[in-house]
């Protein structure tokens, strides 16, 4: 065949090219770390790949959450177990305060410490998070979540719970509204009267676990020994002398039921007394209120400063139960904030295997064996020089360089 000059040079350009396209994409390989560095190389592959990236970047934006989550989490478990000290140690104060020993200046201290804190309690109630909004607020973070003093406290804030995406399914509660935590906390777990002072006792209402302020209608239980007790409704009997509306026997620790007003067929009523009661003793289940931590606090100071004789030391025992209840439901809240922030870190061990797992999968899928990868470089390279030696040389031949 005929081999013209410019077929020489085409051949030789076109060869260099591919050799250079060659090797320019091993280059890139060996760049990015990836064997698929256009989606043509491998498609399926490539779109894969694709697919475990997006998740990827899923997971990391979650992560990002959790890390979120976790600290909201904590800062709110730190105000709570600081709500907790303060209202466990105005509670040692009450205690202390019913002792009939002490004098009136005595008492006064004692109520120019709980003014103190009610201060701190409303400096609690208005903490800040890491971003600068109140903790307490519900979704109103901009706003003071309680105004006033010790004459009245008002809340601003609304009912939501602040929430966070951790997960593709899960979103997670990393706050308490102030209503829920310092206002409508239940009061009231009825009354003993002449009763033995070993004996203690806590209304349930359906599924609501410890004490709550009970609703239903007005009973009355009279041991009639320290084994058997009657029931009374108080509205009809007030005085409980007629006949009662059933009787049992009494078991330190066990639930006593009571009639459902709206259905006498059932009974979802039940206290639970503990304690060895004497023939006589009396317990009143009462409709409930709601009330406050700065409503407790206040009437404790009240109480405190004006009240005298016997009415003082019903204050004074008041004043421990509703401090107790608020106590309990400062627990309650922080229980809940424990096992989310168990939850939290649950998820962020499932993160990181996952991350893991995506990881192996696209080495896997579009991973580059670098020993092959740098082997094939080098022999590119050969044959990049190769033709460009080669192309030199069949350029120069020519019949007058001989000659010459």
């Amino acid at each position: 065949m005929r081999v013209s000059t410019s077929l020489i040079y085409d051949t030789n350009v076109a060869t260099i090219g591919r050799q250079q396209v060659d090797l320019l994409h091993t280059q890139q390989q060996l760049s990015t770390g990836s064997r698929v560095v256009a989606p043509s190389d491998d498609p399926v592959a490539s779109a894969r790949a694709l697919e475990i990236s997006q998740s990827v970047s899923r997971i990391n934006l979650e992560k990002e959450n959790q890390g979120t989550a976790s600290d909201s989490l904590k800062a709110l478990d730190s105000q709570l177990g600081a709500i907790g000290e303060l209202l466990t140690y105005v509670r040692e104060r009450a205690v202390q305060a019913g002792n009939d020993a002490l004098s009136a200046e005595d008492r006064r201290s004692i109520a120019v410490d709980v003014r103190a804190q009610f201060e701190e309690l409303m400096s609690l109630a208005n903490a800040k998070d890491s971003s600068g909004e109140y903790m307490f607020s519900g979704y109103k973070g901009d706003a003071q979540s309680f105004t006033g003093n010790l004459s009245g406290v008002s809340y601003q804030g609304d009912q939501g719970t602040r929430t966070l995406q951790v997960s593709s399914t899960r979103l997670i509660p990393v706050s308490v509204n102030g209503s829920e935590l310092f206002l409508n906390i239940e009061s009231g777990n009825g009354t003993f009267s002449t009763h033995s002072t070993s004996t203690t006792a806590t209304i349930s209402d359906g599924d609501v676990t410890g004490p709550v302020a009970y609703a239903g209608g007005q009973y009355g239980i009279r041991f009639s020994s320290p084994t058997t007790y009657d029931i009374f409704d108080l509205a009809t009997d007030p005085t409980m002398s007629g006949a009662p509306l059933t009787s049992g026997a009494y078991v330190s620790g066990q639930s006593i039921g009571l009639p459902d007003p709206a259905n006498a067929a059932t009974q979802e009523i039940a206290i639970v007394i503990s304690g060895t009661p004497s023939a006589g003793d009396t317990f009143n289940a009462l409709p409930g209120a709601s009330t406050d931590m700065f409503t407790s606090l206040q009437q404790l100071i009240v109480g405190l400063e004006n009240t005298t004789g016997a009415d003082y030391q019903t204050t004074i025992a008041e004043s421990i139960s509703r401090l107790d209840n608020a106590l309990e439901n400062v627990l309650r809240l922080r229980a809940q904030g424990g096992s989310r922030q168990l939850e939290v870190e649950a998820l962020e061990s499932v993160g990181e295997d996952m991350q893991i797992q995506y990881a192996d999968r696209l080495d896997r899928l579009v991973g580059l064996d670098y020993v092959t990868a740098i082997s094939d470089f080098q022999q590119q390279q050969t044959y990049l020089e190769a033709a460009r030696s080669t192309f030199s040389k069949v350029t120069g031949l020519s019949l007058f360089n001989f000659i010459s």
